[in-house]
């Protein structure tokens, strides 16, 4: 369920998680027992809700927020990314998430395939029940999603994928969704165009950031701290911020590392250098966005609502470096922030706190 305190926001409405999860239970229900089943163990699945959060967070920087459309659009921008994690689930062959099986570990991959297809479809048709904009904004999210998808895909294991490329895909991945999440609670707020405009620039911004950190966790964290494997990227051909920085730097040995069969002394090398060279445009990078997000929040009207989700950002890259970091690397993270060209404006006071 959302947890507003979690996630260091407030509510303008406390009684929003509880309808929020009981109309996203309702919208999954399907008349096929199996794969109804299925569905209700993705949608019960431990989460923080984070789409939706930002949903109600921008609908409570407007000055008349309509709650039911709020939290009709929080359930289908929840939906919509509960489709996305049975599809990427299933092309990356994970075998669990949130301490559960995956999709198609339980229902096989035909199951798998009609549950991320039927909570597409329910979750845009919520939007639809919400205006033919709200739809609109939910199907230009999704489509940008694939195409940043298929960017990825389409660079993996290539030496000459550039950082803009690496960008883009993120953007379109992971920022696409947290973009329309942030437009649809500034639409739900009765706010003015270009009030929305920047709301969308901050999720889209936001989103980046999301990314590029959970991309650098991958170098920087452990299993037991991230819940996941780690020193993933690199094997599986998937170049990340980290590792392009690193690739871009003159007479660098992680291009020779990378043309040959990463072993697992090998894998490890190669992080070495990539940590070592790369890590400070990775946060660099990290930094660059977080000045996007809070750019793109000046433009609001002031109000406590609209300063505790500026604050939102910095404090996600806070939290998750000072709680997912490995002890090991924290001292490469403190080198690399001092190192990075622009760490004095964010970065800087974010990983004070690392130690």
């Amino acid at each position: 369920m959302l947890n507003p305190t979690a996630l260091g926001l407030a509510l303008i409405d406390p009684s929003a998680p509880a309808r929020l999860e009981r109309l996203i239970r309702e919208s999954a229900r399907c008349a096929q027992p199996w794969l109804d089943r299925g569905l209700g163990l993705i949608v019960r699945r431990p989460g923080k809700r984070l789409r939706s959060a930002l949903v109600f967070a921008a609908a409570a920087c407007g000055p008349r927020p309509d709650m039911a459309a709020a939290v009709t659009c929080a359930a289908a921008v929840e939906l919509l990314h509960l489709s996305s994690l049975a599809h990427d689930d299933l092309m990356d062959d994970t075998d669990a998430r949130g301490g559960l099986p995956t999709l198609h570990i339980g229902l096989g991959t035909d199951g798998a395939i009609l549950a991320g297809d039927y909570l597409l479809a329910v979750g845009n048709r919520l939007a639809a029940d919400v205006s033919a904009t709200t739809a609109e904004i939910c199907a230009r999210a999704v489509a940008d999603m694939c195409v940043g998808q298929a960017q990825e895909l389409a660079g993996r294991y290539a030496h000459d994928t550039t950082m803009r490329d690496y960008l883009a895909a993120i953007g379109g991945k992971t920022g696409a969704l947290m973009r329309a999440s942030c437009e649809l609670g500034g639409r739900c707020a009765g706010m003015r165009r270009e009030h929305v405009a920047a709301l969308a620039k901050f999720g889209a911004a936001f989103g980046i950031v999301f990314q590029l950190v959970d991309d650098v966790l991958d170098a920087i964290s452990n299993e037991e701290l991230l819940g996941k494997p780690v020193e993933q990227d690199i094997p599986n051909g998937v170049y990340t911020a980290c590792i392009l920085a690193a690739l871009q730097q003159p007479h660098t040995p992680l291009r020779a590392l990378l043309t040959e069969p990463m072993v697992p002394a090998r894998t490890a090398e190669a992080y070495r250098h990539a940590r070592a060279a790369g890590l400070p445009a990775a946060l660099d990078l990290i930094d660059r966005y977080l000045g996007d997000a809070a750019a793109a929040m000046d433009l609001l009207p002031c109000s406590p609502a609209s300063a505790n989700l500026a604050a939102w950002p910095a404090h996600y890259v806070s939290t998750i470096l000072r709680s997912r970091v490995a002890p090991e690397y924290r001292d490469h993270v403190l080198a690399a922030t001092w190192m990075a060209q622009r760490g004095d404006r964010f970065m800087h006071d974010v990983c004070c706190h690392v130690r």
